[in-house]
């Protein structure tokens, strides 16, 4: 949209304030909606993870709601587990 990659979830949010701008005659810049949403809708939005095979963020998602944890706390655990690999190795 606009040459942003928007998220199934962001997309109706994103579709949305762009026909509010539309209709107030404004000039629409899709990506700069897209990143005020991706920021508003997700704390500390700073990166933005792509081509996870679809297979595994299933798993994921199934995973991190058995386990009542954020995509962030998972996202910590495997960087502290590289990292604690890593020690482990030298």
């Amino acid at each position: 949209m606009g040459g942003a990659y928007i998220c199934r979830s962001c997309d109706p949010a994103v579709k949305a304030e762009i026909e509010k701008i539309r209709e107030a005659g404004k000039p629409v810049n899709a990506i700069h909606v897209a990143k005020k949403i991706f920021k508003e809708t997700n704390k500390g939005g700073e990166y933005l993870l792509r081509d996870i095979p679809d297979g595994l963020w299933k798993e994921v998602k199934i995973r991190s709601a058995e386990d009542n944890d954020s995509y962030r706390d998972i996202i910590l655990k495997a960087l502290y587990s590289y990292i604690d690999k890593d020690k482990k190795e030298v």
